[in-house]
């Protein structure tokens, strides 16, 4: 589409979400950008697998996944040293994840917008 934003067409964000409708509409909100989605991973063995061996450029990662904490995959992610977003509707500061963004739950197609925005800056910083 021609109407999508220029520094967001083709970043590869690995998705990791646990809640059916919550994935599809993130999957479809980036799509909007013109990002294109690795996965989306649910469960916790899928998301690591995903995090250790897919490629992408950045992360939107639900910290808790069907009752697990996602922390190997922040981890895995964190360690490759990939811009990320922690996306939770119970974010505590306090747990040592540090993440590029932090999207409170619910959020909306602008916020997700600004978070990818500051993704793609921080990816353009590694290089």
């Amino acid at each position: 589409m021609s109407d999508q934003p220029a520094d967001l067409n083709g970043l590869r964000v690995l998705v990791v979400e646990d809640e059916f409708l919550v994935s599809m509409l993130l999957e479809e909100m980036l799509a909007d950008l013109g990002c294109s989605v690795v996965g989306p991973y649910a469960t916790l063995p899928a998301a690591l697998e995903g995090a250790s061996t897919a490629s992408y450029d950045v992360a939107v990662i639900d910290l808790n996944l069907g009752g697990e904490k996602a922390d190997p995959v922040i981890a895995e992610v964190a360690g490759r040293s990939i811009p990320h977003a922690i996306a939770s509707g119970g974010y505590d500061a306090a747990s040592g994840h540090k993440p590029t963004v932090l999207l409170d739950k619910p959020y909306s197609s602008a916020q997700l917008e600004q978070a990818m925005r500051t993704l793609r800056a921080a990816l353009d910083q590694k290089v």
